[in-house]
């Protein structure tokens, strides 16, 4: 016979430890003594507030990054304000030396209007045939005068005066502008208000240094601006009966994706029509950004705002 003893923490006393607690795990709910039911609720109610808390933290339920985000947003802005104050002094000598400008500009006058006005429509290859200087109005930047002036040339020179306005030394705007075509030229009836203490935007120190990467994107972008003359006699070349082909003029378009309107000068007057309208002997065919197709029987032709082509 023979006696065998097993230490404590032997195998044989592990895998009834083992046994014991899965015993235990595995007893029914209302078995479990009241100390044991208090251990799993707050060991349960433990893992439900860490995994609210975390939840809570993601979500910044709280607002608490919100805050932060303000924080650091109140705290650049208060450096920025700080940073414009320190700038105070030389923003107001600045200012300071800003008169001696305005009252430089206050020296010009009518006779001195005239004279820009004449010498810019010589440039420009406009007639003048009167020019006459109205009364001032306004104080301070809104102080304006009025000229008035009448002129004959063409299309072309009348845009370039137009243009070369924001070329001079103070600020010429032309408020009222009636165009006629006269014989083989335009008369041209024209009001100019001239701010004497203001310049254009092209000829102010600061403009050009400033914006010089943005003219030259506009200048870049005005290469691709076409000026059609409305008063140009269309050229046109029919393979049909040229009898009345010179008595309609496309003037105007007006389109988008699904419809179109032109704008057309008759002998009795300007008229709109549309695709598929009925003009007269002829019928609209087609209207595109090109212009508009006209037929009559067999023999069509196109419309321009520069010319017109037959087919």
């Amino acid at each position: 016979m023979s006696t065998t003893f097993f230490e404590p923490g032997g195998a044989p006393y592990g895998a009834a430890f083992v046994s014991r607690w899965v015993k235990r795990a595995r007893m029914p709910l209302e078995a479990w003594s009241s100390h044991r039911r208090w251990l799993v609720a707050t060991a349960i109610a433990a893992l439900v507030f860490a995994f609210g808390a975390y939840g809570w933290n993601t979500a910044d339920l709280a607002g608490l990054e919100a805050s932060r985000a303000a924080l650091a947003l109140g705290t650049q802005r208060l450096a920025q304000a700080r940073h414009a104050l320190a700038q105070l002094p030389s923003l107001r000598r600045a200012a300071a030396a800003m008169p001696a400008t305005v009252s430089s500009a206050v020296q010009w006058n009518s006779a001195d209007d005239v004279r820009i006005v004449s010498e810019l429509a010589t440039q420009s290859g406009v007639l003048l045939l009167a020019v006459e200087p109205g009364a001032a109005s306004g104080e301070g930047v809104e102080r304006k005068r009025e000229l008035q002036l009448t002129a004959r040339t063409d299309f072309v020179h009348l845009m370039a005066f137009f243009h070369g306005l924001a070329q001079l030394p103070v600020l010429i705007v032309p408020v009222d502008v009636t165009v006629k075509q006269d014989g083989k030229g335009l008369a041209v009836a024209a009001t100019l208000q001239v701010y004497d203490a203001l310049r254009p935007a092209s000829a102010t120190p600061a403009a050009s240094a400033g914006v010089s990467a943005d003219a030259d994107e506009a200048a870049a972008d005005d290469e691709g601006l076409v000026f059609f003359d409305p008063f140009a006699k269309p050229q046109i070349s029919a393979s049909g009966e040229p009898g009345d082909v010179s008595e309609l003029r496309l003037i105007g378009l007006l389109r988008d994706r699904t419809r179109g309107l032109a704008l057309l000068d008759t002998p009795d007057g300007t008229t709109t029509v549309a695709a598929g309208q009925q003009l007269g002997v002829e019928r609209v065919t087609q209207l595109d950004a090109l212009g508009i197709t006209l037929a009559n029987g067999g023999a069509t032709r196109t419309l321009t705002l520069m010319q017109t082509e037959a087919s």
